[in-house]
């Protein structure tokens, strides 16, 4: 027997939120951003989202930062940092730990979440 897919979340946040991510916000996003994992996981958790924005815990105690990233093909810590990335931008907001509910910011922080996610990497 097939499994059952999950159908996107649709509603005013999660739509306005998508067609924001997918326009303005991308055309303003520095390179590296575009570039890398961080926008796979921004749709990723979009997909998750309920019709208000938030990000439902999972079935069965499976942290958002593990289900995100089996679904992205990246490690957890990654994860981690880049919703940390996307909190800092403004278009995530961390309502609980590791509770995490979309944003809809019309100027969101991309300078500071690059920032953030090359604190500490080497050169």
């Amino acid at each position: 027997m097939p499994a059952l897919q999950q159908l996107p979340a649709v509603g005013a946040v999660v739509d306005t939120w998508r067609a924001l991510l997918t326009g303005p916000w991308r055309r303003e996003m520095p390179l590296p951003l575009r570039h890398s994992r961080f926008l796979v996981v921004l749709h990723a958790a979009a997909g998750l989202a309920d019709a208000t924005g938030r990000i439902p815990g999972a079935p069965g105690n499976v942290a958002l930062t593990d289900r995100l990233a089996r679904s992205c093909g990246t490690r957890p810590e990654t994860v981690v940092r880049i919703l940390t990335a996307a909190a800092t931008a403004g278009v995530l907001t961390e309502h609980a730990p590791g509770r995490y509910a979309l944003t809809t910011t019309a100027v969101p922080d991309w300078t500071a979440a690059l920032a953030h996610l090359h604190q500490g990497q080497t050169p």
